[in-house]
């Protein structure tokens, strides 16, 4: 008997290129091989968006709000079609991406559990962002946020430290859901000295950066021979197009392709929330990380060989250049990479837990 889920979302999970999408994307996988799955879309979906979704294998029932009633628009428009489709059929669940779409969440229809998937805490990332001296675009505060929490029956977090908090004010509602990754393991260049990071054009990243080139790449540039610092994602088209020292490639669909030009990964990012995904899937891959505190918030302790964690400009440039020069040390920590991904992030740890509650649940709603 397979759990009948909807999942509301304003993520645009099939246009690759974000975090974020790529965790909605692997979830609804999850879902569509287990569960009876239907998916909101709280945007227009058209014939090509239909196309590419079945060819990324999305195995779900897929809806819009162009079906609202005629004349409806915005937030009218979503209400309404939320209602039509909790009409329509009987979930055991309804599946809420982010708090944006917080707002159905009173429409839901009793007897359908609540779950939220919060991807990052937003007070959080709001404080995270003001101790870097950063605009913050939220002033929901942390028990402003929690308040919002206890609505949901479920409510899924991205990393340990997360779940921690939410859980020690929610107890088992608290579910720890982190990303999975599960790619083989990438060959290695060993005369190759490429660093490298693939990332959105998320104001994060672009911060990150900053710091990198005027504070660590310093150190790097003259250091070691043949050194080579690649961009990838949109990142690489946003952030200082004056800039011409390092290698921009865009949006790269293929992620082997773009993960495979890389023989180092870095993590710069300086302040946020949640689990950075870009650092779970250079691990995922087998590359080794240098990564910022912040960058590595989330991901298990027992990683010491596996990457190397530091806020000092010195400290960061030096472990770059250690790895890129000594292909015995970047093959070990390539390897010690590969296996911390595989046993921390593959797809059954990560959702294992979501997935046994959701059939727990739809078996206790059809006995009733």
């Amino acid at each position: 008997m397979k759990p009948r889920v909807l999942m509301v979302t304003r993520i645009p999970f099939w246009r690759m290129g974000a975090g974020e999408r790529t965790r909605v994307l692997a979830m609804v996988w999850l879902l569509g091989a287990h569960c009876q799955l239907s998916l909101l879309y709280l945007g227009s979906l058209s014939a090509q968006e239909r196309q590419l979704l079945a060819r990324l294998r999305v195995q779900a029932e897929l809806h819009d709000v162009d079906a609202a009633a005629p004349g409806l628009q915005g937030e009218a428009a979503e209400r309404a079609r939320f209602q039509q489709i909790c009409a329509s059929q009987r979930f055991d669940a309804c599946i809420f991406q982010r708090l944006s779409v917080h707002g159905l969440r009173d429409l839901l229809p009793q007897g359908v559990a609540a779950v939220l998937d919060t991807h990052d805490l937003e007070s959080q990332a709001a404080a995270s962002r003001r101790a870097q001296g950063v605009a913050a675009h939220t002033r929901l505060s942390w028990e402003q946020e929690l308040a919002l929490f206890s609505r949901y029956q479920r409510v899924l977090l991205i990393q340990s430290e997360d779940h921690a908090r939410v859980q020690a004010a929610l107890g088992e509602r608290a579910l720890l859901a982190p990303h999975p990754v599960q790619f083989a393991a990438l060959p290695m260049q060993a005369k190759r000295r490429h660093l490298g990071l693939i990332g959105s054009d998320w104001s994060a990243n672009l911060h990150g950066m900053d710091w990198f080139a005027d504070q660590v790449w310093p150190h790097l540039g003259t250091r070691v021979a043949g050194i080579e610092l690649h961009l990838f994602g949109w990142l690489s088209e946003r952030w200082r197009p004056e800039f011409t020292g390092f290698h921009r490639h865009g949006f790269v669909a293929d992620f082997k392709q773009a993960w495979g030009g890389i023989d180092v990964a870095i993590n710069p990012v300086r302040w946020g929330a949640g689990l950075k995904i870009k650092s779970v899937e250079a691990l995922g891959h087998g590359l080794p990380l240098v990564s910022t505190l912040e960058g590595a918030r989330g991901l298990p302790e027992d990683g010491g060989q596996a990457l190397v964690r530091c806020d000092d400009p010195l400290m960061f440039a030096e472990a770059c250049a250690r790895l890129l020069e000594d292909s015995g040390a970047r093959a070990a920590m390539g390897m010690a990479a590969h296996a911390y991904a595989r046993q921390h992030f593959s797809p059954q740890v990560c959702f294992e837990p979501l997935l046994r509650w959701l059939q727990q649940r739809a078996q206790q709603g059809r006995a009733a």
